[in-house]
């Protein structure tokens, strides 16, 4: 850190007292308890793909909690504002068809190589370049397909438990309906309390431990650079750190970008031996602590941000607690919440697709060949989906 960071850092910790709110507070938290809901049942989505044991489970958690809590805290504290950190859900999606063809030390190796490419963006400045290289709508197409196995599984679970799946369904909705400020934490409430109606979930024994951080050798394959290292760098830019910003301009905030990238490429690093999967800017439990509704003030809305970073740092200390928790859920509960809180993400990415005319057939290229598991030299259908898009698109530039 030079002089002026620390300076900064040094001027907003005096006038944190001075910034606190209730409402700030509480908007802090709630970003965390939303956090610990529908993104881990993604994560552990991708745990039961992978067969994880249990150490590694609260590892992952260790290190994605931990790093966004000190992407939170320090860069809340550097500039004055509300910037909150998360680990990218969609990237952890990538994962469920990702740990099929590669394992676990592959994923560590793609997670490695995606840390040092975004520091190097970030570092560099060339974020609205590249953002610029590759079509949005073939991303967002991209992206689609690889979230629709959440999207249908929220209903062949529902098939599984009836009264589960619909009741958390229309829970959500109708939150959402009346704009409540963490619709997917309803939908997780209710959906508890239906398992436990239903004599569905066991009670564990839990135990208040430290939980202990293991290293996991990364192997560097060149197939995992393909299917999950290129896919992960355009989904934390497109899907996370993009929307990101431009929630905080949206409220008169001005982000610093390069920084915001390369901090967080930087966290991501030091988490990845681990297990963490990336730390960025959020892009959906943001909203929470940077409205009016965290605080009128926005010189003093970041308390908001370094709550929640201290509360995620907490959460990391106690990660094996969560893990056991999750753990005693049915498998349709997780299913179900893991698919709740993807229905933005995956409305979102099908109308980025398909919005401009000119791009839709690259988009519904893209999106097919994703969603069809299709494989060649140990490179999965993520990246073939990006590349057909690409070609498509440039073919029909040509035409015209």
């Amino acid at each position: 850190m030079n002089i002026s960071t620390l300076r900064a850092i040094s001027k907003n910790l005096s006038n944190l007292p001075n910034a606190a709110s209730w409402s700030g507070f509480f908007s802090g938290l709630l970003v965390v308890f939303v956090s610990i809901t529908g993104p881990i049942a993604i994560l552990y989505q991708a745990v039961q793909a992978a067969n994880l044991s249990a150490e590694l489970t609260n590892s992952w958690l260790l290190a994605i909690f931990m790093g966004s809590g000190l992407f939170a805290l320090l860069m809340s504290l550097r500039f004055g504002i509300p910037i909150i950190g998360s680990w990218a859900s969609t990237t952890t999606a990538l994962l469920i068809t990702g740990l099929v063809d590669h394992p676990f030390s592959e994923v560590i190796g793609a997670y490695f190589v995606a840390s040092i490419i975004l520091m190097i963006i970030g570092y560099t400045g060339i974020f609205n370049k590249l953002m610029q290289t590759i079509p949005h709508a073939v991303i967002m197409a991209m992206l689609a397909g690889v979230l629709l196995t959440f999207g249908v599984k929220i209903f062949s679970s529902t098939r599984i438990n009836p009264i589960l799946g619909v009741s958390m369904l229309l829970v959500f909705f109708a939150a959402k309906a009346i704009k409540l400020r963490a619709p997917v934490v309803t939908a997780f409430v209710i959906g508890v309390a239906v398992v436990a109606l239903q004599s569905k979930i066991s009670i564990p024994e839990i135990k208040l431990s430290i939980a202990t951080p293991v290293w996991t050798n990364p192997t560097f394959p060149i197939g995992a650079f393909f299917t999950l290292t290129i896919p992960i760098v355009l989904l934390v830019m497109t899907s996370q750190n993009a929307p990101g910003i431009a929630l905080l301009k949206a409220v008169g905030y001005t982000p610093p970008i390069n920084t915001i990238v390369h901090f967080g490429g930087f966290l991501s690093l030091l988490g990845a031996g681990f297990g963490g999967s990336g730390v960025n800017l959020s892009s959906i439990t943001a909203s929470i602590a940077i409205t009016e509704e965290s605080d009128p003030n926005p010189e003093t809305r970041y308390f908001a941000g370094v709550v929640a970073g201290l509360a995620y740092c907490v959460a990391a200390l106690f990660a094996g607690v969560l893990s056991t928790l999750f753990g005693s859920f049915p498998g349709e509960l997780t299913a179900v919440l893991a698919g709740i809180a993807l229905l933005p993400i995956i409305t979102t990415s099908l109308v980025d697709a398909m919005e401009i005319k000119d791009y839709r057939d690259s988009a519904v290229v893209t999106f097919l060949v994703t969603i069809s598991g299709v494989s060649a030299l140990g490179v999965g259908s993520p990246f073939w989906g990006l590349l057909a898009g690409v070609i498509v698109h440039q073919l029909q530039r040509l035409s015209r």
